[in-house]
């Protein structure tokens, strides 16, 4: 199978990669101009990599025609909430139409190809307590350019699924993490500062945002295995979330890091992160992903947060950060 990845060198992206991989599968990583590469560097020798815009739809148009992929998992995306208000034309830009020039190319072309659009949680909003759990037919209500742009992308994903017969399958993750995510996020936050502690890089002092919010958090190889299952036997025009089904808070994330460390370690609140509009809890269910595809989540939380720190100080020991 000759599979695109948009946004490979990015973090899920590349754990998809490794994962088709796995199972012999030919994989065109789509990364940006100017992109870093470090997270595909170990399995860049076994890629086709393309360079592209989705910006730029001569060069989409380009791109999908020399490779003429069976199948399309479409990742990419501006994907900060908080980086989105301060860049709100910029994101529905790249994130709307990225994925409107994508869908135009695969049409045009008439491929034999199926697609799996990457959403978010995220277009759900703030949600009350008694909405708890969220299942997929619960109603958007996206506070942020990011979750606005992803609800409009799973919009134009239906209508062309519904209106030109194009087989896209759309799924909603929920907060994933693991290896190669972002410093920008909070549990690789969290574990890069654990392992500067543990190096004698920083005090025995992390700081971190809102300790009590609670969210669903997941392994992405977890993740990335549920979109390569639900590209495969998921149902067209059909949307399906990914999650672990429970939420757990900020503080106990930091608390189970902090227990792995070699040496005191304090937590502190910086309210400078803290948002104002933030969800006290948000949870799913992937009932309708397990009962379609047989998915789901097989990492626990605290071996993933293991992992988590144990890639920062490698990065660290290699003076890569």
């Amino acid at each position: 199978m000759r599979a695109l990845i948009t946004g490979c060198a990015g973090f899920a992206g590349s754990h998809l990669a490794d994962h088709l991989l796995e199972r012999d599968e030919e994989i065109i990583a789509l990364v940006g101009p100017g992109e870093g590469r470090a997270n595909i560097r170990h399995i860049e020798e076994h890629l086709r990599i393309e360079s592209a815009d989705l910006r730029d739809q001569d060069r989409v148009l380009e791109v999908v025609r020399s490779t003429k992929p069976q199948r399309i998992y479409h990742l990419a995306a501006l994907s900060s909430p908080v980086e989105s208000l301060r860049k709100p034309e910029l994101t529905y830009q790249v994130n709307f139409m990225g994925t409107l020039n994508l869908l135009l190319a695969w049409r045009r072309l008439d491929i034999d190809c199926r697609l799996l659009f990457v959403s978010s949680s995220e277009v759900y909003g703030v949600v009350s307590a008694e909405h708890l759990p969220l299942h997929e037919d619960a109603s958007p209500c996206p506070d942020n350019p990011y979750a606005g742009s992803k609800m409009a992308g799973e919009i134009l994903c239906l209508q062309f699924c519904q209106s030109y017969g194009l087989p896209i399958v759309r799924v909603r993750p929920f907060s994933h993490t693991g290896p190669r995510q972002s410093g920008n996020f909070v549990c690789s936050s969290l574990a890069r500062q654990l392992a500067e502690i543990d190096e004698g890089l920083r005090p025995g002092k992390v700081v971190t945002g809102n300790l009590e919010v609670k969210r669903d958090f997941s392994d992405v190889r977890d993740i990335v295995r549920g979109y390569s299952l639900l590209l495969e036997k998921g149902r067209p025009g059909e949307v399906y979330q990914l999650c672990s089904g429970r939420a757990v808070s900020i503080h106990y994330i930091a608390q189970v890091l902090a227990s792995m460390a070699s040496k005191p370690v304090q937590i502190e609140v910086d309210q400078s992160q803290v948002r104002n509009n933030d969800c006290p809890e948000v949870r799913g269910d992937y009932s309708k992903a397990r009962s379609a595809v047989g998915w789901q989540p097989r990492h626990e939380l605290q071996a993933t947060l293991r992992d988590l720190k144990l890639y920062w100080q490698e990065r660290l020991h290699s003076h890569q950060v």
